[in-house]
């Protein structure tokens, strides 16, 4: 992560924020996925896979969930039984029927949608994008 005010002196990870709450280290993608059905897994990796290309990109996996983080958390995951539940958090509320929620805190607007096919993971490319740009500003 770059532009860090403060590392953590035990995990080393960094934070804009000196002190920041977390939790140390940063998990593994693998353990969430462990017994996960063959499509949530599929789900998953494309997500992975689009997330991790936009740029600095930190994963941070605890037991079903997963958070990608630039300087701030852009988008995280939630793994179900038969479903990825995605959070989207964007400057802007984007009105589609996709979103099962759509919370806005004053700071972002968190869009949720659940995902059950890797096949629908491609729509969501310009919105995974517009959040990564997001969390850099």
């Amino acid at each position: 992560m770059n532009s860090a005010s403060w590392q953590c002196p035990k995990c080393q990870r960094d934070f804009s924020r000196k002190n920041q709450r977390h939790a140390c280290g940063t998990g593994n993608s693998a353990d969430v996925l462990r017994d996960r059905p063959p499509a949530v897994i599929e789900v998953y990796r494309a997500i992975e896979n689009i997330v991790t290309q936009l740029g600095d990109v930190e994963i941070v996996a605890r037991d079903r969930y997963v958070l990608f983080r630039s300087r701030r958390i852009f988008t995280d995951l939630s793994i179900m039984k038969d479903a990825v539940r995605l959070a989207i958090h964007l400057g802007r509320k984007v009105d589609n029927p996709i979103f099962i929620k759509v919370v806005d805190d004053g700071k972002q607007v968190t869009h949720v949608v659940k995902i059950a096919s890797a096949a629908d993971v491609s729509q969501l490319i310009p919105l995974l994008k517009e959040a990564y740009t997001f969390s850099l500003e």
